[in-house]
C-alpha cells in the first residue's frame, strides 16, 4: 500500500487541494485511494461531507480521532486501500512526526516566495532524517505566478535548486479554478477536465510516478 505524505511547514500553501488531487488521480487509474485529514482545519473532511452531499462518495476521507495515523492506517488497510493520501498540519505536530513514520513518499508543497521557501527548509530536514523516505520525497510549487519567466518563480526554482532539494519542473499555476471546484466538492480534473489547472495537474502526477515518488 503507498502511503503519500503531503507536507509542508506552512499553512496556505495547497497542501489539501494537492493531497485531494492526488487521490482522485489514483481513483482515475483505478486504484482504491483514500485519505486521512490531521489538519485540525479538517478542510479534507469538509470536502469530503460536500462530496456526500452531492452523492460523489470517493475518495474515503477519515480523521485519525483517538486511533492515530497508524490506527487509521491499519483500518484503511483492512478495507483495502491501495493508496492512501496523508493530509498534514502546517506545523511540527506529533501528527506530522507519525505520518511520516509510516510514509512511503513524502510530496512537500511550497509557494515560490521567501517565508514558504524558508518553511520548506525546514520541512526538508526533517525528512532527511529519515534516509528511506528523503529518496522517494519530491516539491511541487503550487499557486505560481502566471507565465514561466515570472521573477518569483525563477527565484523559487533556483533556490531549491541550490538547496538540492529535489523538485517537479511543472508548477501548478495560481487560478481560481481550484477555489470554484472546492466549493463544488471536486477536485479540478474532475469539473475542468479540459482544462490548463488539469494538464499541469497531470503532469505533476505523471512526475511523480516517473521518479518514483509515488
Amino acid at each position: 500500500m503507498g502511503v503519500w505524505v503531503v507536507c509542508g511547514l506552512k499553512g496556505g500553501v495547497g497542501k489539501s487541494v494537492l493531497s485531494q488531487s492526488l487521490a482522485v488521480e489514483a481513483l482515475k487509474e483505478g486504484r482504491r485511494a483514500a485519505i486521512i485529514d490531521t489538519d485540525p482545519q479538517k478542510s479534507t473532511v469538509e470536502w469530503s461531507q460536500d462530496r456526500a452531499g452531492a452523492d460523489i462518495v470517493a475518495p474515503i476521507v477519515m480523521a485519525p480521532g483517538v486511533k492515530g495515523v497508524k490506527g487509521a492506517l491499519a483500518d484503511l488497510q483492512k478495507a483495502g486501500a491501495e493508496v492512501v493520501v496523508i493530509d498534514t498540519p502546517p506545523r511540527a505536530t506529533p501528527a506530522l512526526n507519525a505520518s511520516l513514520e509510516v510514509a512511503t513518499s513524502a510530496i512537500m508543497v511550497t509557494r515560490p516566495n521567501k517565508s514558504d521557501l524558508s518553511a520548506l527548509t525546514e520541512t526538508w530536514d526533517v525528512i532527511q532524517r529519515l534516509p528511506y523516505l528523503a529518496k522517494r520525497a519530491a516539491v511541487v510549487i503550487t499557486q505560481a505566478p502566471p507565465g514561466s519567466r515570472a521573477k518569483a518563480l525563477g527565484l523559487a526554482t533556483d533556490y531549491l535548486k541550490k538547496a538540492e532539494i529535489p523538485t517537479c519542473p511543472t508548477v501548478l499555476t495560481y487560478t481560481l479554478s481550484f477555489p470554484y471546484a472546492q466549493a463544488d466538492g471536486l477536485c479540478v480534473q474532475e469539473r475542468e477536465p479540459t482544462s490548463k489547472p488539469r494538464a499541469e495537474l497531470a503532469e505533476v502526477y505523471g512526475w511523480l510516478k516517473k521518479n518514483k515518488v509515488i
